[in-house]
């Protein structure tokens, strides 16, 4: 074989050694890929299912699947523990959101209801942070339960607080959130308890 055949040879063997790794590559991403979303879609169906025990499947659903952990989660205890802490969260962010409009409003009929709101939502926020925690990974479910059913009241006492006052409130949005983050949370936590 001439040496210019023989350099054609080693150059289209390479050439297909080449093609055969990106074939090999390319299978493996597909695989990938493929068994990311079969696990997405048992994930989702795991929340689905767990959701279902609960009294509003759907908020179940649409509070849990907005958070990137529950795709993690395999038990009802990680679904629950996930949920609280999404409570918790919605508890500080809306604390801090009232606390600012509260700012602006000092002195006036609003910042007084504004002031009820941010007591409600600054106890809620106690509970959840520390005390729900710590009864939840003790399995004191039912006592994590009633936090969570005290810290739902949080979005009602703000919303009376402007009713009291005769004026529409500028935080209905984020007090639904909390009483839905809340009730969800709540719900998931009760199928822990012992029946």
């Amino acid at each position: 074989m001439s040496s210019h055949a023989l350099q054609q040879h080693k150059v289209c063997k390479l050439h297909t050694s080449t093609m055969a790794r990106a074939a090999t590559m390319s299978v493996l991403m597909a695989l990938v890929v493929l068994a990311g979303v079969s696990s997405a879609h048992a994930d989702a169906g795991f929340i689905s299912r767990t959701c279902n025990k609960t009294r509003n499947p759907s908020q179940c659903v649409a509070v849990l699947s907005a958070d990137p952990h529950s795709a993690n989660a395999s038990t009802e205890h990680d679904l629950a523990s996930i949920a609280l802490q999404i409570a918790a969260d919605t508890a500080d962010h809306n604390g801090e959101v009232i606390g600012d409009l509260s700012k602006n409003s000092q002195g006036t009929p609003e910042g007084d209801a504004l002031g009820v709101c941010l007591g409600a939502y600054a106890d809620a926020a106690m509970d959840l942070d520390i005390d729900g925690p710590t009864g939840f990974d003790g399995g004191d479910y039912a006592g994590t339960s009633k936090l969570l059913s005290s810290a739902k009241d949080a979005g009602d006492t703000c919303e009376n607080a402007f009713k009291g006052i005769g004026k529409r409130s500028p935080v209905t949005d984020i007090d639904r959130q909390m009483t839905e983050r809340c009730g969800v949370a709540g719900d998931l936590v009760d199928l822990l308890i012992p029946k």
